[in-house]
């Protein structure tokens, strides 16, 4: 007998292997199995046996299995499914699929100790949870739908369209309460690992302490302490990130995705996938119910919910008697608005002063850390660079230093410019330090804090602040999109969006949707409570069509003017798309690997088209960022109304890259890519 194993590498074919006779009888589908590799034991997946061998392999040198490391798979047979699914689809080796799928302490070659380890448990605080008494029309409507999904044999994803603060929350939370009363575990997964303390205390209130919580942050012993726990059916509730998704349920019977639009669900490092798009999947195999909520859909999902592909439920009211706040936009191309000595218009300034009066807090979005976005020179125009990745070095005060945002490289701010030896240095471009520091100057007595990457450095900063924000010991709060969503804060009535220009020019298809998106959820902030709130918006181009939409909360229409837009140039949802990206050390040489990569795909394009079949291929080009972590970037993107097309190109490249691999070139292909940068 011979057994063909997944090895966890980037490699994508199986390795086969005898398999002795006094363990046949042991070999399964999803088991681990400890194998020579490379003169080294590794732990591989067992895929499939058979008896004969292809005519490429010798029987002469093979080597043997050596133990099964588990009595039953580690994978159920829907999860083994789904992971051979997510290999095929995104073209990636199911060893690493199947790697990613795992805490690491799973793949450890190690002996066995008395069957199991001791492992350290995590605290979890629990939250005060206030159940409202009612519901408002529009959440009886979603949960009675989401109720009847339970019962159904293959359900539909339901997608949850809510305003912000329409209560999308409570919704998640009784659905899961109806699951568990029905004997089932369930899914809850969020974008951020700084959501997940305040969400996991509402869930604990709600369905008491038997929620597992899981995401990167954990230490390996608690992972894999949290993996036993779930596989064991000890826990009702996951909540998590992206990786969450392949928890090991013996039960799971419904799926909730938080803010599925948010982009940290894609997986871009290793090999690419949407955590959303695979739960959809996962509750397709499962035949059980899941739920996508958003107030800022993506328009992919959108689009699916016009076509009939999801089942659409809008929450178009704020819960508890709330209404959302009031828009203005400020047009900072006015001299009587401009401040020289800050970015803070001088409408907005007087409105933070009024809300210090009234003892109400204030939220002030900028998605820009740092002191300054740049130092430059005034007399030669000299600006300083980060050497590995050819963007601007970001000024920081505290400590004072240059710094790499790609990289983290660090550098000494300078007294004289380097190229002319002038001492005329000026930070440009204020980030979120600056704005803290000119509001401490503005306003003295004011209790202002910051909210970024930056400030919360440490594990336990970030929910400490987040604490005495709600407890009303900050007036002015200032942060980057780590405010933008996610967080009830009761007593904010004024949010100021200090520069709403910032990504929404951006060279990427996606960068309006992804901008009107933080916008909105960043005003939805404001006016959560029995206050209504108001909003500020401060722009340089207040005449475009995506404020007036901003205003009026026209989501709709905004995404419906966005699907007319992508359908002219034929991007997705309009057309299925794969992104190839080359990176190398060496600037040439990417650059002739992406054309040679390109004339192949187009000569392939040509074949397909006697064959009726459409491809197009945008590109090659330099990636917009051009160098990161000294590494030279070029892309390409082929686009086709169908997969099938793209699909052939891609297993066909690959079959060339395995004959003729190219040389210190890195390239990763990104299947349904969500930014072009």
């Amino acid at each position: 007998m011979y057994l063909d194993v997944a090895i966890p590498s980037p490699l994508r074919h199986f390795f086969t292997y005898h398999v002795p006779s006094e363990l046949r009888g042991e070999i399964s589908p999803g088991k681990r199995i400890l194998v020579p590799f490379r003169n080294r034991l590794v732990v591989g997946f067992a895929v499939k046996t058979h008896s004969e061998l292809s005519q490429h392999l010798s029987k002469k040198g093979m080597k043997e299995i050596h133990s099964i490391l588990d009595e039953t798979p580690i994978f159920q047979d829907s999860l083994w499914e789904l992971l051979q699914w997510m290999s095929r689809y995104y073209f990636a080796s199911l060893g690493e699929v199947c790697r990613g799928a795992l805490p690491k302490k799973m793949l450890e070659v190690e002996k066995k100790k008395n069957g199991k380890s001791k492992l350290l448990a995590e605290d979890h605080s629990i939250f005060h949870e206030t159940i409202p008494d009612t519901l408002t029309e529009g959440q009886e409507i979603a949960l009675k739908k989401v109720f009847s999904s339970i019962e159904e044999k293959d359900p539909k994803p339901i997608f949850l369209h809510g305003i912000t603060g329409s209560g999308k929350t409570e919704v998640y939370l009784r659905f899961l309460e109806k699951l568990i009363l029905m004997g089932h575990q369930a899914l809850f997964l969020v974008p951020e690992i700084g959501l997940t303390p305040q969400l996991l205390g509402r869930v604990q209130s709600r369905v008491g302490e038997a929620v597992a919580v899981y995401h990167s942050s954990l230490t390996e012993v608690q992972r894999l302490e949290e993996w036993q726990k779930i596989r064991e059916g000890k826990v009702h509730v996951v909540v998590g990130t992206r990786s969450a998704l392949f928890a090991p349920f013996a039960r799971l019977g419904g799926i909730v995705i938080d803010e599925e639009h948010d982009s940290s669900y894609k997986q871009e490092e290793g090999f690419f996938y949407h955590a959303r798009d695979v739960a959809v999947m996962r509750a397709k195999l499962e035949k059980i119910p899941i739920v996508l909520g958003s107030a800022t859909p993506q328009v992919e999902s959108f689009a699916n919910a016009k076509k009939g592909k999801y089942e659409y439920v809008f929450l178009g009211e704020r819960a508890a008697g709330a209404t959302l706040p009031e828009i203005r936009v400020v047009d900072m191309r006015s001299v009587s608005e401009r401040d020289p000595e800050s970015g803070l218009s001088k409408t907005l300034r007087k409105a933070i002063e009024e809300n210090l009066e009234k003892k109400e807090q204030t939220l002030l979005f900028l998605n820009r850390r740092g002191f300054a976005q740049f130092l430059i020179c005034e007399d030669c125009g000299h600006h300083w660079e980060c050497p590995n990745c050819e963007i601007t070095l970001t000024v920081h005060h505290h400590p004072s230093r240059m710094l790499c945002h790609y990289c983290g490289i660090e550098k000494k701010i300078p007294d004289l410019c380097s190229q002319c030896g002038s001492k005329q240095l000026n930070p440009c471009g204020e980030g979120t330090e600056r704005l803290e520091a000119m509001l401490n100057d503005f306003f003295p007595k004011a209790r202002i804090a910051r909210l970024d990457k930056d400030s919360v450095s440490k594990k336990a900063h970030r929910p400490a602040l987040l604490k005495s924000m709600r407890a009303g010991e900050i007036d002015i709060l200032v942060g980057t999109q780590m405010i933008a969503k996610g967080h009830d804060f009761p007593e904010v009535t004024l949010v100021g969006i200090v520069n709403a220009d910032a990504g929404l020019h951006f060279p990427d298809f996606r960068s309006q949707e992804k901008g009107f998106q933080q916008l909105i959820q960043v005003a939805g902030r404001a006016g959560r409570k029995n206050k209504r709130g108001i909003v500020y918006v401060q722009t340089f181009q207040p005449e475009q069509s995506i404020f007036k939409a901003l205003q009026t909360y026209d989501y709709s229409g905004f995404v419906n003017d966005e699907l007319s837009h992508r359908e002219m140039l034929a991007y997705s949802p309009f057309s299925r798309m794969v992104q190839f990206r080359f990176q190398s050390v060496e600037k040439s040489r990417v650059e002739k690997a992406a054309l040679e990569v390109s004339r192949f795909l187009q000569r392939g394009i040509k074949l397909l088209s006697e064959k009726g079949a459409s491809v197009t291929l945008l590109g090659p080009a330099p990636c917009p960022l051009t160098k990161i972590r000294g590494k030279y970037r070029w892309q390409l993107l082929l686009k086709s109304p169908q997969r099938n097309p793209l699909e052939w190109l891609v297993l066909e490249w690959r079959k060339r890259e395995e004959e003729h691999p190219l040389s210190r070139v890195q390239v990763s292909i990104d299947v349904d890519p969500l930014q072009m940068l």
